[in-house]
């Protein structure tokens, strides 16, 4: 039970993974070239967070780095409580064998590139699965190790065979 449960905990960190990205794959909508900053230009609070990247930061491109001084100010203005989940849940996605972290980045990429109707109808089935007991969900794993993820005729991610048995 413990090692469902575990599988069922990983399963999660990879539909949130999913379902968090239109929160964390923001990015600028400018067309127009950002400005680079450099190392030097950052302030301090910024290059005591960023320190492990000092040496590599001035090679970095301009969204790259735009995009972790953004993820800086996203960090700060989280609660602690927030911030402990994130780190956790860093800890946790760390903790994976290195095939599962890259089928969940592959996932991510998947999902980014998605047009809005395709993300909604995930994040409705993600709502479907959350609603279904624990006993269910663990099903529906162990269905999806198997077969892979539950289609309709046309291929899409269906609805349908997420629901409760009857008993």
């Amino acid at each position: 039970m413990r090692y469902q449960k575990n599988k069922l905990r990983l399963s999660l960190i990879l539909i949130f993974c999913v379902i968090a990205t239109p929160v964390f794959a923001q990015q600028p909508t400018s067309s127009t070239a950002l400005p680079d900053v450099s190392w030097e230009s950052l302030n301090e609070n910024q290059q005591r967070i960023l320190s492990r990247l000092q040496d590599s930061w001035n090679s970095l491109e301009g969204q790259q780095k735009q995009r972790m001084l953004n993820n800086i100010k996203r960090w700060q203005s989280m609660s602690p409580e927030l911030r402990d989940r994130v780190r956790r849940r860093s800890r946790e996605f760390s903790d994976l064998q290195r095939e599962r972290r890259e089928r969940i980045r592959n996932n991510f990429e998947a999902f980014t590139s998605m047009s809005e109707v395709e993300k909604q109808a995930i994040r409705q089935i993600f709502q479907q699965y959350l609603d279904l007991s624990e006993r269910r969900q663990l099903e529906l794993i162990g269905d999806f190790e198997r077969q892979g993820p539950p289609r309709d005729r046309r291929g899409n991610p269906s609805v349908s065979d997420t629901k409760e048995p009857n008993p």
